[in-house]
């Protein structure tokens, strides 16, 4: 039977090449100060784990790293794909926000400010802003063995059973190179791996998204395979 495959893939299981899955999540911005934020949204993130929020505005956008210092379910739900999820609240301290500069401002004020209610609570004071274009969480935890690839797509070992027609940026990475390549990837399949435990899943992906120097980065690689 002819092979009907677009691009001639490649069984790379061993080599090492992996991906790492940026898991966004859509969040609502409750509250912010210097120090951290509290969020709301469909999705129970871990505590003590470190994730990145992200904030996008007409003019600029900023990322921020920290760690979920509080959670708690609220009593509402929210709709996705056809699904009710229930709603989450948490708290993400930051790692560092303030410069050096931004630092000693806080502290003169804190010093100089003669009304003692905002005195006492300048350096942690959270305030509402705003509501930016879009605020998402960035979660990169996941790190998965590539087993099979092609100038189209890649077939992965993943934790967790992905939706299909889900997307994500993915940042895949060879062997002896520390610069990933950044793809935005399309669930195209996911199916359990029988007998294995934990449980993982043989998940296919699609690329529906790459800058020209990383498809050129990509093809490089994809080259060596076929002079093998």
């Amino acid at each position: 039977m002819p092979e009907k495959r677009k691009y001639k893939r490649f069984l790379i299981e061993g080599m090492d090449v992996q991906c790492k899955i940026l898991f966004v999540t859509e969040v609502k911005l409750i509250n912010m100060g210097f120090g951290g934020a509290a969020v709301s949204l469909a999705k129970r993130l871990n505590m003590g784990e470190r994730y990145t929020l992200r904030i996008e505005s007409e003019d600029n956008a900023i990322s921020l790293k920290g760690v979920v210092v509080w959670e708690r379910i609220t009593p509402y739900t929210q709709e996705i794909h056809g699904m009710e999820f229930p709603i989450y609240e948490s708290g993400i301290s930051f790692d560092d926000v303030l410069t050096a500069k931004g630092n000693d401002f806080v502290t003169f004020m804190r010093e100089n400010i003669s009304d003692e209610a905002i005195k006492t609570r300048l350096e942690g004071l959270r305030v509402n802003i705003i509501h930016p274009e879009r605020s998402f969480i960035l979660d990169d935890r996941e790190s998965c063995q590539v087993k099979i690839i092609s100038l189209g797509g890649m077939l992965l070992e993943t934790k967790e059973k992905l939706g299909l027609e889900g997307r994500f940026p993915m940042d895949i990475t060879f062997p002896e190179d520390t610069r990933p390549v950044r793809v935005l990837g399309r669930t195209a399949y996911c199916a359990e791996i029988p007998d294995k435990m934990p449980r993982r899943y043989d998940t296919g992906i699609e690329f529906i998204e790459i800058k020209t120097t990383d498809s050129k980065r990509l093809k490089e690689f994809i080259d060596i395979l076929k002079a093998i």
